[in-house]
């Protein structure tokens, strides 16, 4: 059940935003984080547009499902000019992973800086569909094979006051839930000081970075023979089930968007493509919630407090 207002405001947002408004955002964003990538030589034929250009072109592609081929037919419009899908593949793959990364978290910023400080972080994970990659398997001595899944890890920040959950950073390149939550700690600033986590967190390393943070990481525990070590026995202690379930699975908010804009799917084939395709995934959930903060309309809201931002 949608709460009241809701289909006003969603529709609202559509009329106030446009795909254009949306293009020369990131476009700005990208300039300022600076070029993604050079031309390897003075020699040859000049970029058909600009790293800038190619880089919103690929984050608004994630956005609107779009293959290389539908990029081409829509090239004329965004780009003002017609270019080959071959050529937005070559240019896409040369945008480098750390870039998106960085331009995540600086769409974070933006967010961060229009809300308060009051601010509660939640790490999950999903998993992310791969169009027609197989692996082969062999079960009770028969052959077979499987799609190919690849993971998306999210560091999420929910500010409570204004109902508004963006995603500090996220990470395509490891499995391990524990140790991509490690890495993402290390890249941002995190203001919250509480961490919640379910089973897949219940790592030593992540309750010693969380303490050394100044961070309480309420985490659920598993079930172990041997006995805990010292930061995960703090941890054990430091538990608060009430507020586990409460704020727990908020995050699960991110991962039902995306997927419901049929997001949670890549029909890239390699590895390195795959991952960047991910983290535009992560860029895309930011993008929204920053055009519902930009026009006060506060669709991802589970309250109509607009004061705080007002």
């Amino acid at each position: 059940m949608k709460r009241d207002g809701y289909w006003k405001r969603y529709d609202r947002k559509y009329k106030k935003f446009s795909i254009k408004k949306l293009y020369y955002f990131i476009l700005a964003k990208a300039r300022k984080l600076g070029k993604p990538f050079e031309r390897k030589s003075k020699r040859g034929r000049p970029l058909a547009i600009s790293p800038y250009d190619y880089v919103a072109i690929f984050i608004l592609s994630s956005l609107l499902d779009l293959s290389l081929r539908d990029d081409e037919f829509l090239s004329d419009l965004l780009a003002g000019k017609h270019i080959d899908h071959s050529t937005f593949g070559k240019a896409f793959a040369k945008i480098p992973y750390r870039y998106l990364k960085k331009l995540l978290i600086m769409i974070r910023n933006a967010i961060n800086s229009y809300v308060g400080t009051d601010s509660i972080l939640i790490v999950d994970s999903t998993w992310v569909k791969v169009d027609r990659v197989y692996y082969e398997t062999i079960t009770k001595c028969h052959r077979g094979k499987r799609r190919v899944r690849d993971k998306l890890n999210i560091l999420a920040e929910y500010y409570r006051d204004e109902g508004i959950i963006a995603v500090a950073d996220a990470d395509s390149k490891y499995s391990s839930d524990a140790f991509g939550a490690l890495l993402m700690l290390d890249e941002i600033k995190a203001k919250g000081k509480i961490l919640l986590g379910d089973g897949g967190y219940d790592a030593e390393a992540l309750y010693k970075k969380c303490y050394k943070k100044g961070i309480i990481p309420i985490i659920k525990i598993r079930d172990y023979d041997r006995k805990p070590r010292k930061y995960r026995n703090k941890a054990m202690r430091a538990f608060n089930e009430k507020l586990y379930k409460k704020y727990r699975g908020i995050i699960e908010g991110i991962f039902g968007g995306l997927e419901c804009r049929r997001l949670l799917f890549t029909r890239y084939k390699k590895k390195e493509m795959r991952m960047k395709h991910i983290i535009a995934m992560a860029i895309v959930h930011n993008l929204q919630t920053y055009m519902a903060i930009l026009f006060f309309i506060l669709i991802y809201s589970t309250t109509s407090n607009y004061n705080r931002i007002l």
